[in-house]
């Protein structure tokens, strides 16, 4: 197949590339000028095309004759302007959408996320019939939910299959903008703080194979079409423990320092007032955000039903097996120290 990856230089859209060529697809790239390329050159057969996805003539050319669209790019973050979101995370999924409409592209798998759903209450093993909130719980997750909609509400038209997948807590190897390398830094620095008040958190994390695994089941499935599916790695543990178990995997203190619950609370209201100056809003992210604190202090758990009867989907890599690859890596790239150093 001819796939086009969008994001590709990102985390999660470098292992849909790996994954797409495994697969002996022919693969194609969308890229920013500015952007680093240098993972990339490991495959000489790989086809560039320059531009973004505001570049309406760009998506044009990365489309033609294009089988299978990955799109991956986002703006993911939990902070910035409404109008930094909706240009990147709505109005570039639109333009993809009626670009691979335009040249009748048979499918079009979108990277989403649980933070579609997310509505600051415990979510523990729920599935894709839970709805959208009324109210979004931030730019991120409104932009995000906008562009699911619509990309799941144009399945079948002009023969394109869509589909949307949501994995949660992405993590792994070349991650440099997540949350894990934050954590890491955090736990490093001792700055992170304990906001429970003593209550446990599951959490459903997804790592990047996994993840990708899952995007080259959806673009071949013939199940899937107008649909959203749950991606995790499977197994749910508790948040806090694991940072424990993070932190002793790398030798690091671990984590004890607490502040209550609602001091917490009014601190990230406190910071987004703040931060509601644009040039704040749009370049710095402010230390906490009452969207983070929430996502720490409930639980955010998900079936995978739906992703193993339609897809196939079947998580290849464990916590375990993940949490020691991550290592590995890490340890081959200057170690704790170097991460920190790379991560953004």
């Amino acid at each position: 197949m001819k796939v086009l990856v969008t994001g590709a230089t990102g985390f999660l859209g470098s292992y849909i590339v790996d994954h797409s060529f495994r697969q002996k697809d022919s693969v194609r790239v969308l890229v920013r000028k500015r952007s680093n390329c240098d993972y990339l050159k490991k495959y000489p057969e790989l086809e560039y095309v320059t531009g973004d996805l505001l570049d309406r003539d760009a998506l044009k050319k990365a489309v033609d004759g294009v089988d299978v669209v990955y799109h991956s790019a986002a703006r993911a973050t939990d902070w910035g302007s409404r109008r930094q979101f909706t240009e990147a995370n709505y109005t570039g999924s639109k333009n993809i959408l009626e670009a691979c409409l335009a040249a009748k592209v048979k499918r079009l798998v979108y990277v989403s996320s649980p933070g579609v759903v997310f509505d600051f209450t415990d979510q523990e093993m729920i599935d894709e019939s839970y709805p959208y909130p009324e109210k979004p719980g931030n730019f991120y997750a409104e932009s995000k939910a906008r562009a699911e909609r619509l990309i799941l509400d144009a399945n079948e038209k002009n023969g394109l299959t869509s589909v949307s997948l949501r994995p949660h807590a992405i993590w792994g190897p070349r991650d440099a903008t997540g949350f894990f390398p934050r954590m890491i830094r955090m736990l490093k620095e001792e700055r992170l703080k304990d906001f429970t008040g003593g209550k446990t958190v599951l959490l459903d994390m997804c790592y990047v194979t996994n993840a990708a695994d899952a995007c080259i089941l959806a673009g071949r499935s013939d199940k899937a079409g107008g649909k959203a599916y749950f991606i995790t790695d499977g197994q749910t543990v508790d948040s806090w423990k694991f940072l424990d178990r993070v932190a002793d995997l790398f030798e690091m203190p671990r984590l004890n320092k607490k502040m209550n619950p609602g001091f917490a609370k009014f601190m990230a209201l406190l910071f987004e007032m703040i931060w509601r100056i644009p040039y704040l809003a749009e370049n710095y992210p402010p230390p906490i955000t009452r969207y983070a604190l929430e996502m720490m202090t409930h639980s955010t758990t998900y079936s995978i039903d739906a992703a193993a009867r339609d897809l196939g989907y079947s998580p290849g890599v464990s916590v375990d097996k993940g949490l020691g690859l991550l290592k590995e890596w890490i340890n081959g790239n200057g170690g704790v120290d170097g991460f920190i150093r790379t991560a953004r």
